[in-house]
């Protein structure tokens, strides 16, 4: 009885056992289709070069709450914060460099400010402070951290006329560089 399935006594089908099949089954034709297979997509992944990309802007923890701006109708407001390692082409962001940018996160936007960013590679212990520079209220500074693990506070001070008037409260980040 060599054929796929086989009687029992009461009539009932069953299905052959494995080492019960024709030789042609078991030339292990399947195995081969998957091996082939998967030496195709390894050899077209090798075959593409990958294209080098930065990762997209990281946000800080939760965005700033801006309190005591009471000139916006308002006592608080929220800023957000994001940091982009590079390198990058656009924005311009050399390797062991990282862009910082804040924006607001809530209306209302206060009328004027500066934002700081301290930071503190963990991996090489160099430290910094930059003010964020650009047109009011969307700030950007590219800043070298060097190659590792940063650690980030973003901070500021709203202002009305020449009086500081409120505060944006620390919010942090961590960055891989």
């Amino acid at each position: 009885m060599r054929g796929r399935h086989q009687r029992t006594r009461t009539g009932m089908a069953m299905t052959t056992r494995r080492n019960e099949l024709p030789p042609d089954h078991r030339s292990g034709g399947r195995r081969a289709l998957r091996w082939s297979a998967v030496a195709a997509v390894a050899a077209g992944t090798l075959a593409v070069p990958a294209t080098a990309y930065a990762l997209p802007p990281h946000p800080f923890g939760p965005p700033a709450v801006t309190i005591g701006c009471a000139n916006q109708g308002s006592l608080m407001s929220l800023t957000g914060a994001t940091g982009q390692s590079g390198p990058e082409q656009t924005p311009p962001i050399g390797p062991g460099e990282i862009r910082f940018e804040s924006f607001p996160a809530a209306p209302p936007i206060p009328a004027a400010g500066q934002v700081t960013v301290a930071w503190v590679n963990l991996d090489t212990g160099a430290t910094g402070v930059a003010a964020l520079e650009g047109a009011y209220p969307y700030y950007s500074k590219t800043v070298y951290t060097g190659q590792g693990n940063v650690r980030a506070t973003v901070f500021g001070t709203i202002d009305l006329w020449s009086l500081p008037l409120c505060q944006s409260n620390p919010t942090f980040g961590n960055f891989i560089v």
